[in-house]
């Protein structure tokens, strides 16, 4: 629960120090259990809202999985290695 916290105090000190030129843009997303603010002063043309948006989402999303591990885990098995190999323990000397 700290890390969530810590996350997005992270995202909102982030957010206020970028919001402080005229001209930055930003975007909001709120899972329920967290929030994040993700701004930019980058162009439109380098960073359309879409991406500043999915960046959000993104963003609350991680704050907000448990530190359980309880959360929405993404099990993705490196290509070319069907089975793992098991750990060997070096000879005692």
């Amino acid at each position: 629960m700290r890390s969530v916290h810590i996350a997005v105090a992270t995202a909102g000190v982030l957010a206020l120090s970028l919001s402080a030129c005229s001209q930055g843009r930003k975007a909001e997303a709120d899972t329920g259990t967290a929030k994040a603010v993700v701004s930019t002063q980058a162009p439109p043309a380098a960073v359309p809202n879409s991406q500043l948006e999915t960046q959000a989402v993104e963003a609350a999303t991680a704050a907000s999985t448990p530190v359980d591990g309880s959360g929405p885990v993404k099990n993705v098995t490196p290509s070319g290695s069907a089975t793992p190999t098991p750990a060997t323990t070096p000879p005692k000397k």
